[in-house]
């Protein structure tokens, strides 16, 4: 197996919802600056965008997500969502 495969089959998630993307370092690295990009050609970028890094508790991660996705849409949030999950071990 693939680093890559071994670190996905370790972790506890929905496998149908796995996203994958193949992007150089740069760009990974750049991903925020691309947003930027995006949002400035609309003319989005000098309104508010706030940031928020949270640790959501395993535990409650599914009501998490569940709340997020009632409350945040396509067609009323424009920008990046990241998300990334985290083993506490």
């Amino acid at each position: 197996a693939t680093m890559e495969e071994e670190v996905v089959r370790r972790l506890n998630h929905i496998r149908s919802l796995v996203q994958r993307a193949e992007v150089s370092y740069f760009d990974f690295l750049n991903r925020v600056g691309m947003e930027e990009e995006k949002l400035r050609s609309k003319g989005a970028w000098d309104v508010p965008h706030p940031w928020l890094n949270l640790f959501v508790p395993s535990f409650s991660i599914t009501t998490f997500k569940d709340l997020l996705l009632q409350n945040i849409s396509p067609t009323t949030f424009e920008g990046p969502l990241l998300i990334y999950p985290i083993r506490p071990d």
